[in-house]
């Protein structure tokens, strides 16, 4: 979509994230033929840490705000700080998994993960996908695809196997985890809003890609956190993120 700022701008950093992460990993790692032993979760985490948890942050669009009403004089004219991040994340239901804001992308994620398993176990045919899709999409987020363009087939995911779409909503909650535990070492409102990215970089270099490698996953976040995976983390973020935009 040409005009489409908010996904291009959120694809460029999700995509970021995953770049990071391979970029960062140990070289004494990379010599010893110690390389992508990374899971899918661990690398979703990380791409969604820099797509929401910090570009969607309040933070960050202040942080962009004067470079968008220098290059988008006309659009942001009459547009505030206060109102970007609040565009930026509008909760509505919607239809194309890759553009659902933050708070409903894991139901996209859950529709996925059930239909698959009812593939899977023989209790849903092939032929049966879309109106089995189309309606789950009803039932869940109120939306029904006009098409199977903006429905079933919106994904290239399962052309490569299922298993895929989980690891997006295992990431979130590995990432509201381990952001916990960056809070407690460093400010990191402060050092988005100054644009530090260094020391952001620096914690995850040291915290969380140093043994991604080399450790399974529940060893992983154990070591970051000190804690099991749980959702309790990646709950409370969104509530308190969006209580305090929605004023609930």
């Amino acid at each position: 979509i040409p005009d489409a700022f908010a996904s291009s701008l959120y694809s460029i950093i999700h995509e970021g994230g995953h770049a990071l992460f391979e970029q960062s990993f140990p070289r004494e790692d990379y010599d010893h033929f110690i390389d992508r032993n990374k899971t899918l979760g661990m690398h979703e985490s990380v791409s969604r840490f820099y797509e929401n948890v910090i570009g969607r942050s309040e933070a960050f669009t202040s942080l962009i705000y004067p470079i968008l009403r220098e290059e988008l004089p006309d659009v942001m004219s009459d547009v505030s700080a206060r109102d970007l991040y609040e565009a930026l994340n509008v909760v509505t239901p919607s239809l194309i998994r890759t553009e659902a804001d933050e708070f409903t992308y894991t139901l996209h994620i859950i529709i996925r993960y059930e239909l698959e398993k009812e593939i899977v176990s023989g209790a849903l045919s092939v032929e049966d996908i879309p109106g089995a899709w189309n309606e789950r999409y009803r039932e869940y987020l109120g939306v029904v695809p006009s098409n199977d363009r903006e429905g079933v087939l919106q994904d290239v995911h399962w052309s490569s196997g299922f298993g895929y779409f989980p690891t997006y909503a295992i990431g979130n909650m590995y990432n509201a985890m381990y952001t916990e535990t960056m809070r407690r070492d460093l400010d990191l409102e402060e050092a988005v809003r100054a644009g530090d990215f260094a020391r952001i970089n620096g914690w995850m270099s040291e915290h969380v890609f140093a043994q991604a490698d080399i450790l399974s996953p529940a060893e992983w976040i154990k070591g970051i956190t000190g804690k099991e995976l749980s959702p309790d983390a990646f709950l409370d973020y969104l509530e308190r993120k969006y209580s305090a935009l929605y004023e609930l």
